[in-house]
């Protein structure tokens, strides 16, 4: 009998029970503590900090915005524990929308709207569960996770997912799952923020430095044609969040692979800079622990374009 199960199962009920500041509290003192205790990632938080700043990685603030990741992290644990007893209707009700030109539910339309499908693209950044479970109002929507090795701890996380109408696809058969899924029109939401090396991914500009994401996102829009649509939801004061889309980058036709990796190449960078965008707004809750850019990741040039014009 797994243990981590057992504790995973009666904890979800005390957390849901616990009042929300007290819950936040105690579950951002545990990750802070993580922080301070565990040196490489202490470093390697503050190394991705200093670039999203544009400071020395021994500056001060660099130190105190890391730790604040760090201790934003646990709400975001927190809030994944307790989403079973969430009302997301509460939580629409308490959205600040902050999409530029329209609503963050006309850009969902608008990607949907050539019966293609829709590709979400979102970060370790704020809350991706209540994102997710947010646009499942809207439209059906599946995401890809990673699988946890117990299988019932999987399934128990998994379905509080599932419970809030967000389909879980496993890595391990995403490639084929989300073509299903866009085929029958559905959307499909991806993490993209997990560096890779630069053999196994593409080059993207972010905070003004090389970095090497994965291809799986634009490569599976440019195969179905489906939009690209970058979408986040984040914390703000007083128990409320912001919610932001961008407008959806449709894929352009290709032939051949030159053609093919120039248009993966151009829609990742849209979605990297759109991710700038949020993350730069709000840098404490991008909650990156691995080492985002390559030693070598001198200053591009030129810099990444915006959001905006990427989109134009």
């Amino acid at each position: 009998m797994s243990s981590v199960y057992w504790l995973a199962r009666s904890g979800i009920v005390v957390a849901g029970r616990t009042p929300r500041r007290i819950r936040h509290g105690l579950a951002s003192t545990v990750t802070s503590a993580s922080y301070l205790g565990w040196r490489s990632k202490r470093l390697v938080t503050q190394e991705n900090m200093a670039k999203v700043l544009g400071l020395p990685a021994s500056d001060r603030r660099v130190k105190r915005a890391a730790l604040s990741s760090w201790s934003n992290y646990g709400r975001t644990a927190a809030s994944l524990i307790c989403l079973p007893y969430m009302d997301i209707l509460d939580v629409d009700a308490r959205c600040q929308d902050l999409t530029q030109g329209m609503s963050w539910r006309d850009c969902v339309r608008q990607a949907m709207a050539p019966g293609k499908g829709m590709i979400i693209t979102t970060g370790h950044f704020g809350s991706w569960d209540l994102a997710g479970a947010l646009v499942a109002r809207l439209v059906p929507i599946s995401a890809i996770a990673d699988a946890f090795k117990d299988p019932r701890l999987n399934n128990l996380l998994q379905g509080h997912r599932q419970e809030k109408n967000v389909s879980v696809i496993p890595v391990s058969v995403a490639a084929r799952r989300v073509m299903q899924e866009l085929d029958a029109s559905r959307a499909v939401a991806i993490v993209i923020d997990r560096p890779v090396t630069r053999e196994r991914g593409v080059e993207v500009t972010f905070f003004g430095h090389r970095a090497y994401v994965p291809i799986g996102s634009a490569a599976l829009a440019v195969k179905s044609g489906a939009a690209v649509m970058p979408g986040y939801v984040w914390y703000a004061p007083g128990n409320r969040y912001y919610i932001r889309a961008f407008p959806p980058m449709f894929p352009r036709p290709v032939s051949g692979a030159a053609e093919r990796l120039r248009e993966i190449q151009r829609l990742t960078q849209y979605m990297f800079a759109c991710q700038e965008e949020v993350v730069r707004q709000s840098p404490t809750q991008w909650f990156m622990f691995r080492r985002f850019w390559p030693d070598d990741a001198d200053p591009s040039a030129p810099g990444a374009e915006t959001a905006e014009a990427l989109a134009a």
